[in-house]
């Protein structure tokens, strides 16, 4: 727990789980149906900082640092795949002794890593909900800041740490938030700048971006046969919600499509509209 800095937003619930060569980060709260938050690329459970204490009374929330990411190490860099990560949740979830997860909220790139985990469980979770999904290629702003870090480099630590070091006085986390139309407040901000000055953080998420198969995802649609509501932020400059929709309609056609007002991390500006969406799917499948 040395690892976790000392004003980590509910570090009160941080543990270290060891499974499957992995040292997991996990915040894990209340009692009730398991909630399973999985965070996007380039974030952690800071992420969901403020949806937790929403939902501890009514839900147990697990809440994930993904491989690569943050404090959870030990990740390969081979092993940040869809399907790798979804085998080794599977794997925490087994350790940690709890019940499967009865909804699974994925933001950006967590959204397909949420389908795959669906698809791969033995008890699959009832309701997926996709924020912002990451079901069409990464934007140019993101990787023309991290193109060169997507090649064969990737494999050395130099450029990952290199950048660590001078995004602080460039100023490039600032102007990435900034990118995805969601104007976080410096009280959110700060951990982000946090993160990416870790040259595993940055290595780690350039590799699980490059890593994701968006197109099995999407070819193997059919094969989760839970309920999937996607949520599209009408000014995320990230994933446009007009081309994001028609992937969704050609490739999810029973998925029920909610659009907010928002840029791609909205989540964090709305948490009470992301718990309350999460409460609604718990009381369905309760039948209450």
């Amino acid at each position: 727990m040395k690892r976790i800095p000392s004003d980590w937003p509910n570090r009160q619930h941080s543990s270290t789980v060891s499974v499957g060569g992995l040292d997991w980060h996990v915040q894990l709260t209340g009692k009730g149906p398991v909630v399973l938050l999985l965070h996007g690329t380039g974030s952690s459970t800071h992420s969901w900082s403020d949806l937790i204490p929403l939902l501890e009374a009514d839900a147990q929330v697990l809440v994930p640092d993904l491989p690569g990411h943050a404090f959870t190490l030990g990740a390969k860099l081979e092993d940040l795949t869809l399907d790798e990560i979804a085998n080794s949740l599977q794997l925490l979830i087994e350790q940690l002794g709890i019940e499967a997860p009865s909804i699974v909220v994925g933001h950006s790139a967590g959204a397909p890593l949420a389908l795959r985990f669906a698809v791969g469980s033995s008890k699959p979770p009832k309701l997926v909900i996709a924020l912002n999904p990451s079901f069409i290629p990464p934007p140019t702003v993101y990787t023309s800041f991290f193109g060169p870090l997507l090649g064969p480099i990737t494999r050395s630590s130099t450029l990952s740490s290199l950048l660590a070091s001078l995004s602080p006085s460039l100023g490039m986390v600032d102007k990435l938030l900034d990118s995805t139309n969601t104007i976080l407040p410096e009280t959110r901000r700060v951990y982000y700048r946090k993160l990416f000055e870790r040259s595993e953080h940055v290595r780690g998420s350039m590799n699980f971006m490059a890593a994701a198969d968006i197109h099995k995802v999407l070819v193997e649609a059919n094969l989760y046969r839970g309920k999937l509501i996607c949520v599209l932020g009408n000014q995320d400059a990230w994933i446009p919600v007009k081309p994001l929709e028609k992937i969704i309609l050609d490739y999810f056609p029973a998925a029920e499509i909610v659009k907010w007002e928002g840029g791609h991390i909205m989540h964090e500006l709305e948490p009470n509209k992301v718990a309350q969406l999460i409460l609604e799917g718990l009381k369905t499948e309760s039948g209450d």
